[in-house]
């Protein structure tokens, strides 16, 4: 059977599928404790967005998300905006902005890397890939019992996200920023940064305690848990694959 991806379990919680396909979804749910649970984690967190920030539908935005998907490549200063917006705002990353609506409401998360430049002293490109030679090298090659090297640059929890994909997070003590980045294409891709706590412009160490924003969003995508230092270092010697 096909696997039935978070865009599809989405629809299926939003109320915006079929009804051959409803049915198929709920079937493959009764039959795969695994799709259940995806679902109601879906369920869940669509909840707890609704809750934090509740809204009514507006029929235009169905229509303003049709336009982004199909603006046409110009060369413009907003030459790929319309794609990185659809890219970020897809219904398969839905688990991961209504699982961090209400730690970007309090104020300590930054979206900002979705959008290319520097980020808490972070090169960002375009489509959030992480260019940062210095934190690449360490998420690449480093182990959480390594500790952070002498820029603060440590990596804390390795686990796959519900696509399959590597993730770290990491602290950039430097920067005074931690975050969270995915494999995506054989790189890094950042999916959340946000201020250390109580960062003061030193060099943070490995000790720095990991924001609750990046720790929501751990749990908005995680599949499974954390490995352990043996499934840690296999996986960095397999190239992350």
């Amino acid at each position: 059977m096909t696997r039935l991806d978070d865009e599809i379990l989405m629809r299926r919680v939003d109320g915006e599928l079929a009804p051959d396909e409803v049915a198929r979804v709920d079937a493959a749910a009764e039959a795969d404790p695994a799709v259940a649970a995806r679902l109601e984690a879906l369920r869940g967190t669509r909840a707890v967005a609704r809750a934090a920030f509740p809204m009514t539908a507006d029929a235009r935005d169905a229509d303003l998300a049709r336009m982004i998907r199909s603006a046409p490549a110009k060369a413009s200063p907003l030459a790929g905006l319309g794609a990185m917006l659809a890219e970020a705002f897809a219904p398969r990353r839905a688990a991961i902005w209504g699982g961090l609506a209400t730690a970007a409401f309090v104020g300590g998360l930054a979206l900002g890397p979705l959008i290319g430049g520097r980020h808490g002293g972070l090169r960002i490109e375009n489509g959030g890939m992480l260019a940062d030679a210095g934190l690449v090298r360490v998420l690449d090659t480093g182990l959480a019992a390594d500790g952070a090297d002498a820029d603060g640059r440590a990596v804390g929890l390795t686990f796959r996200d519900q696509d399959g994909a590597w993730c770290r997070t990491f602290s950039a003590g430097e920067a005074g920023v931690a975050g969270l980045a995915c494999r995506e294409g054989g790189r890094w891709a950042m999916r959340v940064m946000a201020p250390l706590d109580g960062a003061t412009g030193e060099i943070r160490t490995a000790s720095s305690e990991t924001p609750a924003a990046v720790l929501n969003a751990v749990d908005a995508v995680i599949a499974g848990e954390t490995v352990d230092a043996a499934a840690e270092a296999a996986a960095r010697d397999g190239g992350w694959r």
